[in-house]
C-alpha cells in the first residue's frame, strides 16, 4: 500500500462522530491557531481524547492494526540511536553539513535526520513516521540556538534527548490521527480560518506527551548505577509506544 492509499476502517463508530463533531464546529471569531477562545479549546481538547479513545478501542481489538505500533517501536529505536550520536561529540549526523554547496546546513541537517529516523517504508504510516522526524528536527534546529551551534563539542544535553524522545511519539499519534480523519473534515469546513484537524493532532500530541514515561526521570532513579539514557530509552520503548496509543496503564487516563 503506498502512501497516497486510504487507510482501511476509520469510518465508523468514533471515528465518525468525531468527524461529524469536527465537520460541524463553528469556531468562535475570536479564537486564533495559537490562542483559541476557552469554549473552542475545551471542544478541542474534548475531541482530541475522544479521537484517542478510538484509536486505543481499535487497537484493543487488533493490535497490528495499521501496522502504527510496529511503525512507532521502529522509528523511536532508529530515533534513540540518532539522538545518542548528537550526545556524542562530533556527531556522525554533523560530519561535513557544511560543504553541501546550494544546500543550507540547517536544512542538510533535517534532511540527514529525516532520512536517518524516518525510514523508507512505502506505508501511510512510514509516511507519518517521517513527518513526525521532521518536526522533531526542526525542533533541534531552533531550539538553544541550534544542533548546529554547540553539538560538535559538547553534544545535546540528556533533557533535550528526553524532551524529543516524548515529542516523537506524541508527534506520530497526533499526526496519524490527523491522516485519519483530515481528508473528510476538510471538505466538510472549507471556509475556516481554523484547520480543526491541524489543531487536533497538535492536541492528541499534547495529551500523549503528558503520559509517556521519562528516560531522564527512570535514570535518575536508577541512581547510582548512572545507565546511558540511550540504553533507558530502549528499554521503555515497549511502554512508551503503549502508553502513546492508550494501551498501557495509564490507556483509561485519557482526559485533556
Amino acid at each position: 500500500m503506498g502512501t497516497s492509499t486510504r487507510l482501511p476502517g476509520p469510518t465508523t463508530g468514533g471515528w465518525t462522530s468525531a468527524k461529524r463533531r469536527l465537520g460541524g464546529w463553528t469556531p468562535d471569531p475570536e479564537s486564533q491557531p495559537d490562542e483559541l477562545a476557552t469554549t473552542d479549546q475545551r471542544f478541542l481538547e474534548e475531541t482530541a481524547a475522544h479521537l484517542r479513545r478510538t484509536l486505543r478501542d481499535a487497537l484493543r481489538k487488533d493490535p497490528d492494526r495499521f501496522g502504527l505500533q510496529e511503525a512507532a517501536r521502529a522509528g523511536g529505536e532508529r530515533l534513540v540511536t540518532v539522538l545518542d550520536d548528537l550526545r556524542r561529540p562530533d556527531p556522525a549526523l554533523l560530519r561535513d553539513i557544511t560543504d553541501q554547496g546550494a544546500i543550507t546546513p540547517e536544512d542538510e541537517f533535517v534532511r540527514r535526520f529525516v532520512d536517518e529516523v524516518g525510514g523508507d517504508g512505502r506505508l501511510i504510516v512510514d509516511a507519518v513516521t517521517r513527518r513526525t522526524a521532521r518536526r522533531v528536527a526542526e525542533r533541534l534546529v531552533e531550539v538553544d540556538g541550534g544542533v548546529l551551534a554547540g553539538t560538535r563539542t559538547n553534544g545535546i544535553s540528556g533533557e533535550l534527548f528526553c524532551d524529543l524522545y516524548r515529542l516523537f511519539f506524541g508527534g506520530m499519534v497526533g499526526e496519524f490521527v490527523h491522516v485519519l480523519i483530515a481528508e473528510h473534515v476538510k471538505l466538510a469546513v472549507p471556509v475556516l480560518a481554523l484547520d480543526p484537524t491541524n489543531t487536533v493532532a497538535g492536541l492528541v500530541a499534547d495529551q500523549v506527551v503528558k503520559i509517556l514515561p521519562d528516560p531522564c526521570a527512570v535514570a535518575a532513579v536508577r541512581e547510582p548505577e548512572r545507565p546511558r539514557l540511550a540504553d533507558v530509552a530502549r528499554d521503555l520503548l515497549v511502554e512508551t509506544v503503549a502508553e502513546a496509543v492508550g494501551l498501557g496503564d495509564h490507556g483509561l487516563d485519557l482526559a485533556a
